[in-house]
């Protein structure tokens, strides 16, 4: 059913001139949704023809499908519009305002990846594995493991849209090199050595553990720096529908 409202819906309104998309980046692509599942987040331009144009076109959804949009669970992210007219948007759909950044699909979309906060998801988990770990009896060997296999494949979803920040990359080698470390119980361990020795290359005399958040690695899981182009719809008045 997806399929039907992504393509033969959607795409039809856009054609028809129903729907106003977006147009991102220098060639003038048109976005005027994204959808993964059941989580749809749909874009346009702060008219309201298109704002009512999309409200009938869910709502003949609902009826094709018999399936129920839970509005109440929906937001409508405005940007750069006035108060007066989120509000009378948000009652048109029947759905609460929110604001930038927002969680899809694991990725907290509009927040600004300079700040640590952004990445205290990451951290976070990395610090719960520890709580996990930290009563069982590991010799090095199955620590560099867990370190290789599992922490640090934590971050990578992250780095496939954002930069690292200097800050959060010390906070993650800090939590790894105090669990590597670590005596029975999680209390701490004199490091045996330095720990630019620790990321060399075991044919190189080093233990191999490489850090994921390099930003050779960000520069490739990005498409080669594509996302580091600046956003030019900031200065624009338009707004994003999520729905689940």
């Amino acid at each position: 059913m997806t399929h039907h409202l992504n393509y033969l819906m959607i795409g039809k309104a856009v054609r028809n001139r129903h729907i106003v998309s977006l147009l991102v980046g220098k060639d003038n692509i048109k976005l005027s949704h994204l959808q993964f599942a059941d989580n749809t987040i749909l874009f346009c331009s702060s008219e309201e023809d298109t704002i009512r144009n999309y409200a009938r076109l869910l709502r003949c959804f609902e009826v094709m499908s018999g399936l129920i949009i839970n509005f109440d669970k929906s937001s409508l992210i405005p940007i750069n519009c006035e108060q007066h007219w989120t509000y009378n948007m948000c009652n048109l759909l029947g759905c609460k305002e929110a604001c930038l950044p927002i969680r899809y699909l694991g990725i907290p979309l509009g927040a600004n990846p300079r700040l640590v906060r952004t990445w205290k998801p990451i951290i976070d988990k990395v610090e719960e594995k520890f709580s996990l770990w930290k009563a069982k009896v590991l010799n090095k060997t199955g620590k560099m493991v867990l370190i290789k296999s599992v922490l640090n494949s934590l971050s990578v979803y992250y780095l496939s849209m954002y930069k690292m920040p200097k800050a959060v990359t010390k906070k993650l080698i800090s939590l790894q090199r105090r669990f590597l470390w670590s005596k029975e119980e999680g209390r701490n361990g004199l490091a045996l050595v330095k720990w630019e020795v620790v990321q060399v290359p075991k044919k190189l005399g080093g233990l191999g553990i490489v850090m994921p958040w390099s930003e050779i690695l960000h520069y490739y899981l990005s498409g080669g720096g594509v996302f580091q182009k600046k956003n030019v719809h900031y200065g624009r008045r338009l707004c994003a529908l999520a729905i689940f």
